[in-house]
């Protein structure tokens, strides 16, 4: 009996999938940046581009590739948008990295010489990365100031927020 109860519990949850991303918004005091961490699932990456593009995406984890680095670009652009104080942010692309588990990938970008850290008075955070895809998609940012810390949880129902810094 235990034995077949532990195999229904193990077969529910090797069926269920999970679809997390990670993003950190950090401001670096010595290089005067915000700084921007994006980590992601690698196959769910290559399905979004796909989507959008409606092209077969694979990653050569050994090559860079321009083209790739571009659909990432524009995609993560697209549906992770920062304004802060109603002022919407541009951020530039610095690179990736496959981690060791070959399973995700981390996308660095920044937004550089950001000498208006004293002045923030609030941050809207729009995250729509794969939510196209998973109506059971979450996504986790955590926003890093000089002297605060903001968890945030962006679902399909909630994909927008504003966090106040007073």
């Amino acid at each position: 009996m235990i034995n077949n109860l532990f195999l229904a519990i193990t077969l529910v949850f090797s069926f269920h999938d999970f679809h997390i991303t990670h993003t950190t918004l950090h401001y670096n005091d010595e290089s005067k940046s915000m700084e921007l961490t994006v980590k992601v699932a690698i196959e769910d990456l290559e399905k979004s581009l796909e989507n959008e593009n409606s092209n077969k995406v694979i990653f050569d984890m050994q090559a860079d590739n321009q083209e790739h680095e571009n659909l990432i670009n524009e995609y993560i652009s697209n549906h992770l948008k920062f304004s802060i104080n109603n002022k919407v942010q541009e951020y530039q692309w610095v690179g990736k990295e496959i981690s060791n588990n070959l399973h995700d990938i981390y996308l660095y970008f920044e937004i550089p010489d950001y000498s208006e850290i004293e002045n923030v008075e609030s941050i809207t955070i729009e995250n729509l990365l794969f939510l196209e895809l998973y109506s059971y998609q979450t996504n986790i940012v955590l926003v890093e100031l000089i002297n605060k810390n903001y968890n945030l949880t962006f679902t399909v129902d909630n994909d927008i927020q504003t966090i106040t810094t007073d």
